[in-house]
């Protein structure tokens, strides 16, 4: 089983983080935004050249194969 932590409060624009929740509402379904920020960080991680296009698609590609 993989170790999850806590994650660590970030300041956001409060019109930013509405804007990014009604985006990851409408393109994922609800309660989505703890994978899509996780997906953008291992993306990241993983290819600093990664784009978030790609971070996301690598990560929507991932989830399809689980649900499978």
């Amino acid at each position: 089983m993989e170790e999850r932590i806590v994650k660590t409060t970030i300041d956001l624009d409060d019109q930013l983080w509405k804007k990014f929740s009604i985006k990851v509402i409408q393109d994922y379904g609800g309660r989505k935004k703890n994978d899509i920020i996780e997906a953008l960080a291992s993306g990241f991680v993983s290819d600093p050249k990664m784009t978030i296009e790609e971070a996301l698609e690598k990560w929507a590609k991932n989830r399809k194969k689980e649900k499978q």
